[in-house]
C-alpha cells in the first residue's frame, strides 16, 4: 500500500482543509478587510504579464538564433549583433517606436475636431484574445470575491466586428458634437423641426419631427484640416429587417431564440434602434410584455456597448502608461503625445427606467437577466434579495364578487411605489444593489426618486447621478399619474442639471457634447402609455429634446370606450366655453354651481354620484357642498375603510342625497358603488374605461329594489370644455368628438342601443 504523505507546511490548495474552523475564519475577515484591487492596477499587472512573456520569448528566440549561427554560419542581421552594430535591444526599442509612430499618426488625423478623434479611436480596437480574458476574469469579480465570469468567453471584438461598428447609430448617435446651426434649431421656441408622416403595419400611423440641420452639407464632405466633423441629422425610421445586422452585441444574441421579435415588436425597434424619442400612448396589459422585451433589449444593448468601449480604452491607456513608466526606468527617450478617449458623461450612470410598482421592477430586472445572463443566475449578484424584496403579493382579491381583470392584473404582485434600485454590468456580471454613481442602470419609481432628489433648501438631496443620463424609459405612465404626476415633472426638471460634486467624474474621459451642456440634446426618451392625454403630450412636446428627432404614434380613435355601455340611458354632453385653459376650471365651477346644481338638488334627482378627476377640483367641491349645508357623502383615496363601507351604505339606502366620488380612489380600490340613479362627470375620466365601468353601475342588479326602480328616470350627464378633446376622443371616437367641438350646440344627447 503506497503511503500518502500530507502536503508539508499548510501551502497550497490541499492544506485549507486541515485547517481549524477557526483559523479559517480569521483568513476569510483578513481578506474581507484589504482594500480592493483597482481596476488600473490589474490592467497593469495583464500587461507585466504580457510583456514578461514576450521577454521570455525574445530571449528563446536569441538563443536559438545563436545557436544557429554557431552551427550553420552568421546571417547579415546576426552579424551586425555581434560585431556589436546593432543590439537585440536597440532593435526592439526601434520596432517598439515604428509601432507608436503608426499608431499615433493613425490617432492624430482627428486631433482637430471631437468627431474626427472618435472615428481614428475606433479604427485601431483590436486586442489580443489573451490579455482580453484575464481581464474579464479579473473584473467579473465582485467585492466578496464571487466571479461572475463565463468559462470560455472572449471579451475583445474582431476586427470584422470594428467594421461593422463603423455603421452602427450607437456610435453615430454619441461620437460627434452637433453643429452651430442645429443648436439653433433646437434652442429656438418652437424648435425648427420637418415634420412628416409614415405608416407602419403594426404601429400604424407616425407623426416624425426632425430637427433641422441649415448648415452646409456640401463643406462637410470634403474636409479640411481645421474643420470638425459634426454629428448629422435624424432620419426618418425604416424598418429593419429581424434576419440582419441590428447592431446586437454577443453577449445578447446568444440568449435570443429566432425568431425573436414579431411585427409589433420589429416596428419598436426600427424607432428605438435609430435613437429617436417615442411616444407610444397604445401600451395594453396584452402587448406590454413584448414592449417591455424590445426596451430593454435596446437599453441593455446601449450599456453593453458603451461599457466595452470604456474597458477597451482602459486597457490602451493602461499599456501606454506602463511602457512609459518601462522607458522611463529603462532611460528611453520616447517622445510619444498623451492620447484622449471621449468615451464617458460626466457621471456613471447612463439609462434611467421609471416604472410605477415593485412588481414592474421585477419583471424588468427579470428581463434584463434573461438577456444578459440567460439561466445562469450566477452571473447576477444580490438576485435572491432583490426576488424576496420585490416579489410577492400586497393586495387581496376577493373570489367573491371579483375586481375587474385589469384591476387584478395591474396590481397584482408588489405594489409598493417607493423604491429605487441601481445595477451595474461588466462583460460577465450584473450586479444588483450598487450605489448610484457605481451604476449602469437605475430601475426607479417615481416617489422613490423624488424622495432622493429632494426639495428646494432640505439639508440632504442629491440629484448629480442624473446629470448624462443617455436613455430614459417610463413606462406605464397612467399609473404614475394616478400616484402623483407631479413626481415626474419633478424628476424630469432635475435631469441634465450640473453637478453640485465632481466626485464621481473624470473630466479627463467626459465627452465634449456633455462638458458643453448639451446632454438634453442626447438624451432618447422613451414614453409609454395605456392612451393618450395631455399630460403625457406636454412632457413629449416640452422636455424630449432629441437632435436625431421624435416619433409620435397618432392613430385615430374608432369608436371610443362608449361602445361598452350596456345600460340603456341617456348620456348627454355639455360643453364650457372658455378662452384660456387657466380659465376653464373656474369657468366649469360656476357652470356646474349656477346650471347643473339647482336641477340636481331637486328630490326627483336623489342618489346623484358626482365623479370628480381631479383631486383639487374634488376638495373645492367638498368645501362648497359644507358651505351650502348641502347632503352628501364623499369617498376619496386618504378614505378610511369604515368611512368608505358607511358613506356606501348611506347612499344605497338613500340617507344622503349626494355622493363626491374621486377617480383615484376608483383606480386605487375599484368598488362598486350601488344605488346609482344619477351620474354626473365632472370632467370626463383620464381613464377612459372608467367611464362605461361607472355608468355600467346604474344596471338594475345594483340598484335597491325596495325603493322601486325607473329606469326611464336615470340620467347621465358630461362636463367637458376644448381642453378635454383627448379624453372626448377616447370615449367617443376621434371623429365624434371632432363634430361636437365644431358644432355650434353645446349640449348633445347618446343613448345605448340594444
Amino acid at each position: 500500500m503506497v503511503n500518502r504523505r500530507k502536503p508539508p507546511g499548510g501551502r497550497g490548495r490541499r492544506s485549507q482543509q486541515f485547517l481549524s474552523a477557526a483559523v479559517k475564519k480569521q483568513r476569510r475577515k483578513e481578506r474581507a478587510q484589504r482594500a480592493p484591487v483597482s481596476r488600473f492596477k490589474k490592467n497593469l499587472k495583464h500587461i507585466e504579464r504580457s510583456k514578461e512573456a514576450n521577454e521570455a520569448l525574445r530571449r528563446q528566440q536569441d538563443a536559438e538564433r545563436k545557436y544557429k549561427t554557431k552551427m550553420n554560419g552568421p546571417t547579415d542581421e546576426d552579424q551586425l549583433a555581434e560585431d556589436g552594430l546593432l543590439s537585440s535591444d536597440a532593435a526592439e526599442d526601434e520596432e517598439r517606436e515604428d509601432d507608436f509612430e503608426v499608431l499615433m499618426k493613425t490617432l492624430d488625423k482627428g486631433r482637430k475636431g471631437a468627431g474626427k478623434r472618435e472615428e481614428a479611436i475606433e479604427s485601431d480596437e483590436s486586442e489580443s484574445d489573451e490579455e482580453e480574458e484575464q481581464m474579464e476574469a479579473e473584473s467579473g469579480e465582485d467585492s466578496d470575491g464571487e466571479s461572475g465570469s463565463q468559462s470560455g468567453e472572449s471579451g475583445h471584438e474582431t476586427e470584422d466586428e470594428e467594421q461593422a461598428l463603423q455603421g452602427d447609430p450607437y456610435l453615430a448617435h454619441v461620437s460627434f458634437n452637433i453643429s452651430n446651426q442645429m443648436l439653433e434649431s433646437l434652442s429656438a421656441d418652437p424648435i425648427v423641426v420637418q415634420k412628416s408622416t409614415i405608416k407602419f403595419k403594426k404601429l400604424g400611423q407616425l407623426m416624425v419631427e426632425i430637427p433641422k440641420d441649415s448648415r452646409d452639407k456640401t463643406k462637410n464632405s470634403l474636409l479640411l484640416e481645421d474643420d470638425e466633423t459634426y454629428a448629422s441629422e435624424g432620419t426618418i425610421p425604416k424598418l429593419l429587417d429581424s434576419s440582419g445586422e441590428l447592431h446586437l452585441k454577443e453577449k445578447i444574441k446568444r440568449h435570443l431564440d429566432v425568431p425573436f421579435f414579431n411585427d409589433l415588436q420589429t416596428e419598436c425597434f426600427s424607432v428605438l434602434n435609430n435613437y429617436q424619442d417615442l411616444y407610444y400612448p397604445a401600451r395594453t396589459l396584452n402587448n406590454g410584455e413584448e414592449i417591455r422585451f424590445v426596451y430593454c433589449l435596446h437599453a441593455l444593448n446601449h450599456i453593453l456597448k458603451a461599457t466595452s468601449k470604456i474597458m477597451h480604452h482602459n486597457l490602451k491607456l493602461a499599456e501606454a502608461a506602463s511602457r512609459s513608466k518601462k522607458g522611463k526606468k529603462n532611460k528611453l527617450k520616447m517622445d510619444v503625445p498623451i492620447q484622449e478617449y471621449r468615451d464617458q458623461g460626466l457621471v456613471r450612470p447612463k439609462v434611467l427606467i421609471v416604472v410605477p410598482f415593485r412588481s414592474a421592477a421585477l419583471k424588468v430586472v427579470e428581463m434584463l437577466k434573461q438577456l444578459f445572463a440567460g439561466d445562469d443566475s450566477k452571473a447576477v449578484t444580490n438576485y435572491k434579495r432583490f426576488q424576496t424584496e420585490y416579489g410577492g403579493d400586497t393586495l387581496y382579491f376577493p373570489k367573491h364578487n371579483p375586481k375587474p381583470e385589469d384591476y387584478e392584473r395591474t396590481f397584482g404582485g408588489n405594489t409598493d411605489d417607493n423604491f429605487r434600485i441601481g445595477i451595474s454590468f461588466s462583460k460577465s456580471s450584473m450586479k444588483l444593489y450598487t450605489k448610484y454613481y457605481n451604476s449602469d442602470l437605475i430601475v426607479a419609481s417615481p416617489l422613490g426618486l423624488r424622495m432622493t432628489i429632494g426639495a428646494e433648501g432640505e439639508s440632504e438631496r442629491d440629484y448629480d447621478f442624473l446629470a448624462s443620463i443617455e436613455l430614459l424609459i417610463m413606462d406605464q405612465s397612467e399609473i404614475c399619474l394616478a400616484q402623483n404626476w407631479d413626481h415626474v415633472i419633478h424628476l424630469i426638471d432635475h435631469l441634465h442639471r450640473q453637478p453640485q460634486s465632481t466626485e464621481h467624474s473624470d473630466f479627463s474621459r467626459v465627452r465634449y457634447w456633455c462638458l458643453n451642456g448639451w446632454s438634453r440634446f442626447y438624451r432618447q426618451t422613451i414614453l409609454l402609455a395605456s392612451h393618450d392625454l395631455p399630460e403625457f403630450r406636454s412632457i413629449f412636446n416640452n422636455k424630449c429634446v432629441n437632435y436625431r428627432g421624435k416619433v409620435r404614434i397618432a392613430n385615430p380613435v374608432k369608436s371610443g370606450s362608449i361602445r361598452h355601455v350596456v345600460v340603456q340611458v341617456p348620456q348627454t354632453f355639455h360643453r364650457v366655453d372658455v378662452k384660456s385653459l387657466e380659465q376653464s376650471f373656474d369657468a366649469k365651477f360656476m357652470h356646474f354651481t349656477s346650471v347643473l346644481l339647482p336641477q340636481l338638488r331637486s328630490i326627483t334627482m336623489a342618489r346623484c354620484l358626482l365623479y370628480v378627476p381631479s383631486y383639487f377640483d374634488y376638495v373645492r367641491l367638498r368645501n362648497f357642498f359644507k358651505k351650502e349645508e348641502l347632503s352628501f357623502v364623499q369617498i376619496c383615496e386618504y378614505s378610511k375603510d369604515a368611512k368608505i363601507a358607511r358613506a356606501r351604505d348611506m347612499f344605497f339606502h338613500g340617507s344622503t342625497h349626494f355622493m363626491l366620488y374621486s377617480e383615484r380612489s376608483h383606480f386605487f380600490r375599484r368598488p362598486r358603488i350601488k344605488g346609482i340613479r344619477h351620474l354626473v362627470f365632472y370632467q370626463l375620466p383620464t381613464y377612459p374605461s372608467f367611464y362605461a365601468e361607472m355608468i355600467n353601475l346604474m344596471a338594475n342588479d345594483y340598484q335597491n329594489r325596495k325603493d322601486g326602480i325607473d329606469a326611464s328616470a336615470m340620467t347621465v350627464t358630461v362636463l367637458y370644455t376644448k381642453y378635454d378633446l383627448l379624453r372626448l376622443s377616447a370615449v367617443i371616437g376621434t371623429d365624434q368628438a371632432a363634430k361636437l367641438a365644431a358644432s355650434p350646440k353645446a349640449a348633445h344627447t347618446f343613448t345605448t342601443l340594444k
